[in-house]
């Protein structure tokens, strides 16, 4: 009795086990990936780091006659993530922070105050912008007035209406 009961275990949690891998499905592929995972994992990194910097250096060069005038004249260029439609190769969205502060000394206690603002700027990107494209416009020699592709708008215009 007890042989039996044990085999009959024994061949239940078996029967479980390959149950669990052979049926599995198969793990669903992601559609939009960050554009540092495109064309494979971590395979854009150095591209979208370089595009990047050259968006930076540009809002730096334009910073103290434009943005950086105001309540935040420190602003900085956090991050800039972009997603991208695997099926397609195309941009779906792209989304640049940006970070300023204010500071103040009270004269009479000496204490600092401070206010802070995150500011969440979208690229004005026309739908189903080829990722391609989009480096080609960053590449060139004023990236940050170039026209987006397929669209009338630049990165400039993007950030302008948001900061």
């Amino acid at each position: 009795m007890i042989r039996k009961t044990l085999a009959a275990s024994l061949f239940a949690v078996t029967a479980a086990g390959f149950a669990g891998t052979a049926f599995a499905a198969e793990p669903i592929a992601e559609r939009y990936v960050d554009a540092s995972n495109w064309p494979a994992h971590e395979a854009g990194i150095e591209r979208f780091a370089n595009a990047e910097a050259k968006l930076v250096a540009g809002f730096n060069r334009i910073c103290g006659d434009t943005f950086c005038e105001g309540e935040f004249a420190n602003l900085r260029p956090m991050e800039l993530r972009c997603s991208v439609d695997v099926t397609k190769s195309t941009l779906k969205q792209c989304l640049w922070t940006f970070s300023g502060s204010s500071s103040t000394v009270n004269k009479k206690t000496g204490a600092v105050t401070t206010s802070a603002r995150l500011f969440k700027c979208k690229l004005m990107l026309a739908k189903n912008t080829p990722i391609e494209s989009f480096y080609e416009v960053v590449d060139g020699e004023d990236p940050l007035d170039a026209k987006l592709p397929m669209s009338r708008h630049s990165v400039y215009d993007s950030i302008n209406g948001c900061l």
